[in-house]
């Protein structure tokens, strides 16, 4: 009976359905600007996972040599100090 429906069970189904454009979402959330914290943060993740990843090379015999993120953090700092002492 309609006496005993909800008075709110059919709110809203007059508003045409608008799908969540997931790829802008997530788009948006990789793309974001990060604080100088969460810059470190995710910084010195790399540098750790990098250096297991040397670990591992050189526990298996395997020679190889890679610049990487050391590599591209050293340049960054050694352009900052230049930077600084101009």
């Amino acid at each position: 009976p309609d006496e005993q429906l909800p008075p709110n069970l059919l709110r809203g189904s007059e508003k045409p359905f608008t799908p969540v454009n997931r790829l802008k979402r997530e788009r948006v959330a990789h793309n974001k600007k990060r604080t100088a914290d969460e810059a470190t943060a995710l910084e010195k993740k790399l540098l750790a996972g990098e250096r297991k990843k040397r670990r591992k090379l050189e526990a298996a015999g395997i020679d190889y040599e890679f610049g990487g993120y050391e590599a591209a953090v050293a340049q960054r700092e050694k352009k900052r100090k230049r930077a600084a002492s101009a």
